[in-house]
Formats: C-alpha cells, sequence, structure tokens
C-alpha cells in the first residue's frame, strides 16, 4: 500500500491542509516528518489511522478530534494498493454523527463502493487483506514502543509477539476457555448467592420460632389492653355527643356576648339621639322633631348667607370707590403750581385752587367710606358667627338623626341575636335531656374533666387507641401466620440446599480443568510449536539484516531463546544479540541504552516486514501481504548521531516497504535528498508542507 495524498480540516491542531498540495502524490520509499514539540505531528498519523479506520484505530473519541475552534473534523486519504486506486472520505460532527465513503478509480473516474462505517471497514478488511487490529501493527510503530520491546521482560516480551502476530487460532481457544471459566465462575457465584447450608436452616427454623413466641406474647398482652380500653370507652359519652354538646356550648357562648355586644352599642345610639327608649314610637317622634328643627334653621341659614351676600357687594363697591379717588388724587397732585389739568371726572379745566379743593373733598369721601366699611366689615363677622352657630346646630342635629336610624336597625339586630341565642338554648336543652345529662357541669364533674373539649379529646384519644391496638393485634397474627409459613419453606429447603451443594463442588472441578487445560497446555502449545518452530526462525531471517545496518555491522545476528514458566510468570523468550567485535551472544541487559534501542528497532521492523504473511499452523491460508507501508513515531531519540545516520541510510534504501514515513525532532545526518514534511505552528494552528 502507498499513501499517495492527504487532505485534513479541522482535525486537531490542523485547520486545513493538502499533502503535497495540488495533483502531486507523495513519493515512494522514505519520508521525514520534522518538526518541534506539540507542532501536531503525530497528529499527522492520527489523522491517517482515523481516516482508514475511525476512533477504533487511536486513542481519542471523535469529539476530542475536533479542533477547538471548530465544530466538525474531516480526513480525505488518497492510496494505492498494486495498480488501483482507492479514496477514503470520512467526517464527523457531533449532531449528525459518523459520515464515510470509500471510492475506487476506475477509467479516471471515482466510483463509490461503500458508504456505511461497517461496509466500509469490511471492504477495508477485502482490500488490505487484514483486520483492523493486525493492520495497526503492521503499518505503525507507536512512539515509545521500540522502549518497550528495549526493556521487555522475557515473558512481556513473548506476550508482545503473540499480541502483534494475532495468533488467531490459539488466541480463539484461550478466549473460548477463559470465557468458559468466566460462565463457570458466574453459576457458581450465582448458586452461592442463594445457597444455605443446612445447619444454618436449622438454626433459621429455631429463630423463627422464638420470634412466633415473643409475638404470641405481644399479641396476649394486647388483647388485654383492647378488652380493657372498650369498658371504659362503654361508660362514657360517644364522641359524636360530645362534639355536638361542644358545639352548641360554644354557639351559645358567642349568642350571647353578640346580644350584650350589640346591647352596649344600642345604647349608645340611644344616648346619642337624646331617647330614654328605642321602641319604634319614641324614635318616630324624636326624627320628626329633628327634621322640622333642620328646616327651620336651614330656612335662617339662607337668610344669613344673602345678608353676607349683600354686605359682600357693599364692601366690595366701597374698596372700588376709594381706589378711583386714590387714582384721581394722585393725577391731581402730581401737576405743578401754574400747570393746568383736565378734571378726572368732568375734563373740566381747573386751576391749582380747585385743583386742592377737589382733593380735600376726595379725601374727606375716601374717610366716611372707609368707616362705613368698617362697620359693614363688623356686621358682616356677626352674621358669619351666627351662621357658623347654625352649622354646628345642623351637624349635632345630623348626629343625632343617624343615630336614631342606628338604634333602630340596632334594636333589630339584638331582637335577632335574642332569637337566635333562644333557639340554641332551646337545642341544648334538648340534647342533655335525651341522653339523661342534668347538666354540663355534672357530665365533667362525673368523669373529673375540667371543660367538655378536654372529654371529647379523651375519648377521641381512647378511640384512637383502641384502633391503634386492633391493628396492632392483625399485624402481630399476620407475623405469626408468617413466621410459621418461613418455618414451613424452610424445612422444605434442606434437599434443595444438598442439591445445589453437590452442584457447585461439581461446577468448581470443571472451572479448575479449564484453567489448567488453557494455562498450561494452550500456552505450552503456543511456546513449543507456534513459537519455537515456526515464528521464530521467521523473525531471525527478517531482523537480522536491519541489525546490522542498524548498528554499523558492530552486531550481526540475534536470537529469540524459548524460557520455562516461572512461578506466577508464564513462559518467554530472551533476546540474545551476537556481538561481532567481541565474539559472543549477549542479553539486551549487557547492551548500551544506544544499542538496545537500534536492536528493538531492528526487530520491530522485521516484525512489520513479515507479519502480514505469517501463518501460524500448517493449514492456516497464505494470505499475500499488501500493507507494505510503515509509520514510525520517533523511534531515534536513544540513538546517537551515527546510530541515526545508519538508520536512516538503511531505510533509505529498504525495498521492503513501498513507503516510511519516520517521524522525528532530532537532528538527522544522511538524509539529504530525502522528502522532508516540515510541521510548524502558527498561533493556534499548525501547517506541514512537503520539500522535495
Amino acid at each position: 500500500m502507498k499513501l499517495l495524498q492527504l487532505k485534513v480540516r479541522n482535525f486537531k491542531p490542523f485547520s486545513a491542509l493538502m499533502l503535497p498540495e495540488g495533483d502531486a502524490e507523495l513519493p515512494e520509499g522514505l519520508i521525514l516528518i520534522r518538526g518541534q514539540n506539540s507542532t501536531g505531528k503525530s497528529s499527522l498519523f492520527e489523522a491517517i489511522l482515523w481516516g482508514f479506520w475511525g476512533a477504533d484505530a487511536v486513542d481519542l473519541t471523535n469529539d476530542e478530534l475536533i479542533n477547538f475552534r471548530s465544530t466538525n473534523c474531516q480526513v480525505v486519504l488518497t492510496f494505492q494498493i498494486a495498480d488501483t486506486q482507492y479514496k477514503i472520505d470520512r467526517s464527523y460532527d457531533p449532531a449528525n454523527g459518523m459520515a464515510v465513503v470509500l471510492f475506487i478509480n476506475r477509467e479516471g473516474a471515482w466510483k463509490r463502493i461503500a458508504d456505511k462505517s461497517k461496509s466500509v471497514n469490511s471492504k477495508l478488511d477485502e482490500i488490505l487483506c487484514l483486520e483492523l487490529r493486525q493492520a495497526l501493527n503492521t503499518l505503525l510503530v507507536r512512539q515509545g514502543e521500540v522502549a518497550v520491546i528495549a526493556n521487555a521482560t522475557p515473558s512481556v516480551l513473548r506476550d508482545l509477539l503473540v499480541k502483534v502476530y494475532d495468533i488467531d487460532l490459539l488466541n480463539q481457544m484461550s478466549s473460548h476457555l477463559e470465557s468458559l471459566e468466566k460462565d463457570v465462575d458466574s453459576k457458581i457465584n450465582s448458586l452461592k448467592s442463594d445457597y444455605i447450608h443446612p445447619e444454618r436452616i436449622q438454626e433459621m427454623v429455631a429463630e423463627r420460632q422464638d420470634e412466633i413466641r415473643r409475638l404470641e406474647s405481644i399479641l396476649i398482652t394486647k388483647k388485654k389492653e383492647i378488652e380493657s380500653t372498650e369498658k371504659i370507652l362503654e361508660e362514657m359519652p360517644n364522641a359524636e355527643l360530645l362534639k355536638k354538646v361542644q358545639e352548641l356550648s360554644k354557639n351559645i357562648e358567642f349568642l350571647q356576648q353578640e346580644v350584650e355586644v350589640k346591647s352596649e352599642g344600642l345604647k349608645e345610639d340611644i344616648a346619642l339621639a337624646g331617647v330614654v327608649d328605642a321602641s319604634p314610637k319614641v324614635l318616630n317622634a324624636r326624627l320628626d322633631a329633628l327634621e322640622q328643627g333642620r328646616k327651620r334653621i336651614e330656612k335662617e341659614q339662607k337668610v344669613l348667607k344673602s345678608k353676607i351676600q349683600r354686605l359682600d357687594q357693599d364692601i366690595g363697591m366701597s374698596l372700588g370707590t376709594n381706589r378711583d379717588l386714590e387714582e384721581k388724587i394722585q393725577i391731581l397732585t402730581a401737576a405743578g403750581t401754574d400747570d393746568i389739568i383736565e378734571c378726572p371726572t368732568c375734563a373740566k379745566p381747573l386751576s391749582a385752587a380747585e385743583r386742592n379743593k377737589l382733593v380735600t373733598e376726595y379725601k374727606i369721601t375716601i374717610k366716611d367710606s372707609e368707616t362705613k366699611r368698617k362697620r359693614l366689615e363688623i356686621t358682616k363677622q356677626e352674621l358669619i358667627t351666627s351662621s357658623e352657630d347654625f352649622e354646628d346646630q345642623l351637624s349635632r342635629m345630623s348626629k343625632s338623626e343617624d343615630a336614631v336610624k342606628r338604634a333602630n336597625q340596632g334594636q333589630k339586630r339584638v331582637d335577632q341575636s335574642k332569637e337566635k341565642l333562644s333557639k340554641v338554648e332551646q337545642e341544648f336543652s334538648m340534647l342533655l335531656e335525651e341522653y339523661n345529662i342534668k347538666s354540663v357541669d355534672k357530665l365533667l364533674k362525673k368523669y373529673n374533666m375540667p371543660t367538655i373539649i378536654e372529654l371529647h379529646e379523651k375519648v377521641i384519644s381512647l378511640t384512637s387507641a383502641l384502633k391503634a391496638l386492633r391493628k396492632e393485634t392483625m399485624e402481630s397474627e399476620d407475623n405469626i401466620q408468617r413466621e410459621k409459613d418461613k418455618i414451613i419453606e424452610l424445612q422444605g429447603k434442606q434437599s434443595q440446599m444438598e442439591q445445589i451443594g453437590s452442584e457447585i463442588v461439581e461446577l468448581e472441578n470443571m472451572n479448575e480443568h479449564a484453567k489448567y487445560v488453557r494455562r498450561r497446555l494452550v500456552s505450552g502449545f503456543v511456546t513449543d510449536y507456534v513459537f519455537q518452530k515456526r515464528l521464530l526462525g521467521i523473525i531471525r531471517g527478517a531482523t537480522n539484516p536491519y541489525v546490522r545496518s542498524f548498528t554499523n555491522g558492530q552486531y550481526t545476528a540475534i536470537d529469540l531463546e524459548p524460557t520455562p514458566a516461572k512461578g506466577r510468570a508464564g513462559p518467554g523468550l530472551i533476546l540474545r544479540i551476537w556481538d561481532e567485535r567481541d565474539q559472543a551472544w549477549k542479553k539486551t541487559s549487557q547492551l548500551s541504552y544506544g544499542d538496545r534501542t537500534a536492536i528493538s528497532l531492528a526487530l520491530r521492523m522485521g516484525i512489520s516486514r513479515t507479519m502480514s504473511s505469517i501463518r501460524p499452523l500448517r493449514d492456516s491460508p497464505i494470505v499475500t501481504p499488501r500493507v507494505r507501508s510503515v509509520l514510525l513515531d520517533e523511534p531515534l531519540g536513544g540513538l546517537d548521531k551515527n546510530r541515526r545516520e545508519a538508520v536512516v541510510r538503511n531505510l533509505i534504501n529498504d525495498r521492503s516497504f513501498e513507503q516510511i514515513l519516520l517521524i522525528t525532532h532530532t537532528d538527522v545526518q544522511g538524509w539529504l535528498g530525502v522528502p522532508v514534511i516540515e510541521v510548524t505552528k502558527d498561533g493556534a494552528f499548525s501547517n506541514a508542507t512537503l520539500e522535495m
């Protein structure tokens, strides 16, 4: 498989990316992916994996892959298998979910061949001749995976190879046995959850019998209390009678207070009305007298107001005349001694002597008018005082009239309340007579109660207590019956528990056998046959050329030596390396960190080179490898300058893979002429460009 083009939109740090730009295609062979930390180099690999297989191929959810400034993401991959080109378009947004379409290029046109997640995955398995897990292990060398191999214990290294090579038949056998163990464990746990030992059943029967005796003792006590309470209630008046007596007593008290209050109000109104009693004759006579007096005063009041009005007119005329004369005097006195002016009244020319004489006459007139006006003011004030007296008399007469009317209505209300009181008292008397009660006081004295309310409450309390006792008695009887039923049920369980116990023992034996087969026989078969006789030789042959190249010939071969199981650890593999310089086999623990890293990378490259064509068993079908590409995520971190140069030189010349994408942020010598994807970051977004 060869990756031709990668288009990314809103995926992690990439807003919009096209590799390479235009209609160009990614080249074959080694392609370096270079950039500083946190620029998005690994995100390019994640985009490729997600584009092929979705979220199952990465360790993030779909929502976590969307760029923080967007609401959706898209990856479009164009790739080639043999001579056929394919394109997969995968997009996701939280509102509509996942959308994916797989195309094939036929005669220069893209034809849709699958458009649902399930159908696309199935078609990819068919095209690549590999399932997802095996394809990922073939295609991707994850960051840190080389270090894991370099530092792996024998059992960890063996388990890693089993997982990477995905030996289906043996895995399925082990998985089936493990599922059987879980099912048996589940059945055992289920049976144990229901299982009760027969001796415990006998103890439970004894406990139930003790409980029955306790409940029967309580039941006897409750029945005695019921009998005593019933006897007390038989001698006391019933609650309904006491409630009626209480209501009537309260009503009588209320009506008595009402009569008293209304009578007091009536007395006040009679006093204000100026009568001795509230009989209709007296009140009507008083109303007639007040009406006549009111009419007489209103008539006199009208005459006074007319006189006051005439006096106001005379006073106003006097004031007007004086103002007119004062204006004339001002005009006459304003002229000089020799001036001749006209008379303000008749327009006749006046001499100085005539002016002075006229001014004197005007002043005398003003003085006389002022004297007259003061007399009029005094007379007016006397009339106003008389009018106010009339108003006061009318007010008092109005209040008396209102009091007469209130007294009339008040007398009616008092009579109505007395009539109600009489009826209630008669009803109360008849009630006491009906139940042979001589008086309320004697009734209260008989039962030593201060009030009817408290006597009623006592009867209610005794009635409620009796009801509760009867309910408790029924509950005790039900509980006794339930305990008896439980004893019968427990007595019938013993044979059932014995059967369950036998079944548990049988299942536990079966589970031990299944664990033995899975842990000893299946694991042993993997070690003896698959690993030792088939797989290890293939891995050695594929890995040794990489070992020689990556170490500049210092190490020339590896061996994977099986080890038996020890304690809890299962069987394992020890990685040994032939040191050409020292002419000795060495363990990884005897190598430097850089040498271990180079050997582990060589082993991982050998695994990727061989695993897609491995047949675990003789009868396993032959599968032609179609994923002949590898993605290397930061494998050079533990290597020195010479080792890095050797690795890159070998990868440049490696024809085992159609395409090798190598992520690094370490300077690499000897890569001149190698295509480079430069990854940079500008603010919140990253970008990548292909440099040939």
